[in-house]
């Protein structure tokens, strides 16, 4: 592993450790009951008996006869019971107060999967970050959520992103290399979009990423452009906890910039580009929720129509730099520089 990855802080991390030589090699068959029992007591696993919980049925392994670190649940649809969905093992419960006090388990757990189980195959965000690794036969995810805590999950090969995290206020994000997205563009263009709509995606993806990217630490970019005339763009990036703006398109189109009221809206000209900082967007929701609106405006002022519009952007950290998909942001994806 490259020394340069934050560890993170953990003092269980050499038992998470233990716990992932357990779990990765698990390969349940078709993900039935009966041969998930089978391969758990193997490993002298004892499953207690079914909870239904909301659309779920939950089976927690019994008293010090289960994973060898945390709480191991094996979870299926109320609608198919004998169909194992997911093994969910909590590795950490922690108080949801503190964002950063979160962030030494979760990176000490990814650095344990990267160093058994090389990179990860995809980041990504939805109600907590999280990083995915595929792996013949199976997926597994270690994701913290939003309520302090951190999980190991085993998933069937065949699972989707949708299948990770348990979604929340914030809109999810995933990041890869671009052969681990789905081929740009992820969706057709939706005619009819209003501009209302695309602040309101906007703002969902822009309060996921300002929250998630510090964890692993990575920094992020993202550029919203008419697909016709792509240098009317907008776009924004993260520097350490804040969030920074700009409305790169009167670079190109000076001639649509209008000062006073940029100024009066709360745009700068630090250098020669309209640009606005937001300290600490980690901490404080309403600043993604100001940028979105911001950029949506200029935008319309670029006279690019919502329908229009294609996203691209990066994620950068952990020594790898990926391409940045928003796939419920409601816009086609394309490549940067397409």
């Amino acid at each position: 592993m490259d020394k340069a990855v934050p560890w993170g802080d953990w003092l269980e991390a050499d038992a998470f450790r233990e716990l992932v030589k357990q779990v990765a090699p698990l390969r349940p068959g078709g993900w039935s009951l009966p041969e998930f029992v089978r391969v758990t007591s193997a490993l002298g696993w004892e499953l207690s008996g079914p909870r239904k919980v909301g659309g779920q049925v939950r089976r927690r392994f019994a008293a010090r006869k289960g994973p060898s670190c945390g709480y191991g649940t094996v979870i299926a649809d109320a609608s198919e019971p004998e169909q194992v969905r997911k093994l969910n093992v909590r590795v950490v419960d922690l108080p949801a107060e503190d964002v950063r006090e979160a962030a030494g388990p979760v990176r000490a757990a990814w650095w344990v999967m990267e160093d058994e189980l090389g990179p990860a195959t995809l980041w990504g965000g939805d109600g907590g970050p999280w990083m995915m690794w595929r792996r013949p036969g199976a997926v597994l995810v270690v994701h913290t959520h939003d309520a302090g805590e951190v999980s190991l999950e085993l998933l069937p090969a065949d699972a989707g992103t949708d299948a990770v995290g348990r979604g929340g206020a914030r809109g999810s994000w995933r990041a890869a290399e671009s052969a681990g997205l789905p081929s740009a563009p992820t969706t057709p263009a939706r005619r009819g979009t209003s501009g209302g709509e695309v602040q309101k995606r906007l703002y969902e993806a822009l309060r996921s990423l300002t929250y998630d990217a510090p964890f692993f630490p990575a920094r992020f970019i993202l550029h919203l452009a008419s697909a016709r005339a792509p240098l009317r763009f907008v776009q924004c990036w993260s520097q350490g906890p804040d969030l920074v703006i700009e409305a790169t398109g009167y670079l190109h189109h000076p001639e649509l910039a209008d000062p006073a009221r940029l100024t009066g809206h709360g745009w700068e000209l630090p250098h020669s580009l309209w640009q606005r900082r937001f300290p600490d967007a980690l901490d404080d929701p309403a600043h993604a929720g100001t940028a979105a609106r911001m950029l949506v405006e200029e935008l319309r002022n670029l006279a690019v129509d919502p329908a229009d519009l294609v996203h691209s952007g990066s994620m950068t950290g952990r020594g790898r730099g990926l391409h940045l998909d928003l796939p419920h942001l409601g816009i086609p994806r394309t490549h940067p520089g397409a």
